[in-house]
């Protein structure tokens, strides 16, 4: 399965091998911002920054620019939407988010997960998350189950078309 991994700019300075291997194993990266800040409020200037900075880390490290953007905490603002449309990426929210960074037991964080798996859903997951890690097979054999297929965000633009 494949994946679209919303990453913040200094975790992929630190980490970078990680996204290297994110794109190697056929993943897709977003932009997450640089220092996951909450953006409303904040000048264009400083959101173009957060944006901006992201993106050339990523472009660094793997050779290509991000499609997609994620605001930290789903926090946006009419200048926040701007900004990413005027520098090309496509904002991106969720359908679902089950809490898995609030540690959650493995049983809760499945029932949740099953409780809203439908057709074109995004689910918010988190990878440094033990609980998400544990139950991430399960929730992929269900989706297989239920006859859904799980990707990158790419694809549900595709299966638009």
């Amino acid at each position: 399965m494949k994946a679209t991994f919303f990453v913040i700019g200094r975790n992929a300075e630190a980490y970078p091998y990680f996204v290297r291997d994110l794109v190697a194993a056929g993943h897709e990266l977003g932009n997450h911002t640089y220092h996951h800040v909450r953006l409303p409020g904040l000048s264009q200037e400083a959101i173009r920054e957060e944006i901006l900075r992201c993106n050339e880390v990523l472009e660094d490290l793997t050779g290509a620019s991000p499609r997609y953007f994620r605001p930290p905490g789903g926090r946006f603002d009419r200048t926040v939407l701007r900004v990413t449309r005027e520098l090309g990426l496509t904002t991106v929210f969720w359908t679902d988010d089950p809490g898995d960074y609030a540690g959650l037991s493995p049983q809760t964080l499945e029932a949740r997960l099953q409780a809203h798996l439908r057709p074109g859903g995004i689910v918010l997951l988190h990878d440094n998350v033990r609980a998400t890690l544990e139950v991430l097979p399960l929730f992929l054999r269900l989706a297989k189950a239920r006859g859904l297929a799980l990707g990158p965000v790419s694809g549900l633009q595709q299966a638009k078309r």
